[in-house]
């Protein structure tokens, strides 16, 4: 088999664990809307666990020990990229409780916009003129998807899907300034970091820690199988496939979430979701243009997610 043979099938083995990954995740709304009797901070709690215990226990079925450990070990960055993490699953499982799964996905999938946006302060990236029509694009659907929100009770699940962005981009900043050094720890982390917060809230609320268990089953589930099998999906597509083909191909979730809405669960996205989150996705396809672009000049690129 010659070596162009092996690199094909390489890549299409790539972009399909990238597409199975993006596609778990896209089913976590689903999960979200059939804990109906949990709030945020509840359900979080459950969700974290089924997470943590599923990243510790890959990790130990690899032979890499348990990820809290090296965790401990690492420095401030580790800790800054874990809370960035946790952050950014807080506000987004707020989002999907406050407003509907097409906004706080659409919304949520501008994270690479403003990666590209905090990496010129941070990182003195400059933003090429592709990157400052994607960004123009990004805040254009914006303008139209919170503005067709208004008056309609869901602003603050806009807000907290908006927040889930910043907070993921920071962790991708993270990376950015560590490039060398392997984030994986975070993640079980994260999870430690929301299930000590999310319970602290729940309890100062007076709310229970346990919840009926159709509401933990789903969050367990969302941890554990979407998110927890997704990560690892979507890291073995990682070196097999070009940054610009992982952001597209990432966008699986983005797609298919507002589907999965629509089909189980009778969500129908409204004229100015549809429109502004095809804004915002051109915008995100055009970040990845000008990413691959950066990478062929020799120039630093945006922030890949």
């Amino acid at each position: 088999m010659s070596g162009s043979d092996r690199d094909g099938r390489g890549y299409l083995a790539g972009a399909a664990f990238a597409l199975a990954a993006g596609t778990m995740w896209s089913f976590g709304g689903i999960t979200v809307r059939l804990a109906p009797s949990s709030d945020s901070w509840q359900y979080l709690v459950w969700r974290a666990i089924g997470l943590l215990v599923a990243t510790e226990a890959w990790s130990l079925m690899r032979g890499q020990g348990l990820l809290l450990a090296r965790f401990l070990r690492g420095s401030w960055i580790d800790l800054v990229a874990a809370t960035a993490l946790a952050m950014a699953a807080i506000t987004f499982v707020f989002a999907l409780k406050a407003t509907s799964i097409a906004n706080a996905n659409f919304l949520a999938s501008i994270t690479p916009l403003i990666s590209m946006m905090l990496a010129l302060p941070i990182l003195g990236e400059k933003l090429s003129l592709v990157s400052v029509a994607a960004i123009g694009l990004g805040i254009a659907g914006l303008v139209v998807m919170v503005g067709g929100d208004f008056g309609h009770g869901s602003l603050l699940g806009d807000l907290g899907a908006l927040g889930s962005s910043v907070a993921f981009a920071v962790y991708s900043i993270c990376v950015r300034l560590d490039p060398k050094r392997d984030f994986t720890a975070a993640i079980p982390a994260c999870a430690v970091i929301q299930i000590v917060v999310c319970a602290a809230v729940t309890l100062s609320a007076g709310r229970p820690l346990v919840t009926p268990p159709q509401d933990m089953a789903m969050a367990l589930l969302h941890g554990a199988v979407f998110i927890g099998l997704g990560i690892p999906l979507f890291n073995l597509a990682a070196p097999r496939v070009p940054a610009v083909g992982l952001v597209v191909l990432a966008q699986t979730e983005t797609v298919l979430a507002p589907l999965w809405g629509y089909l189980f669960l009778g969500e129908t996205p409204a004229v100015t979701t549809l429109a502004g989150g095809g804004l915002i996705l051109s915008g995100v396809i055009l970040t990845a243009i000008a990413g691959a672009r950066s990478a062929s000049t020799g120039r630093g690129g945006p922030v890949q997610n």
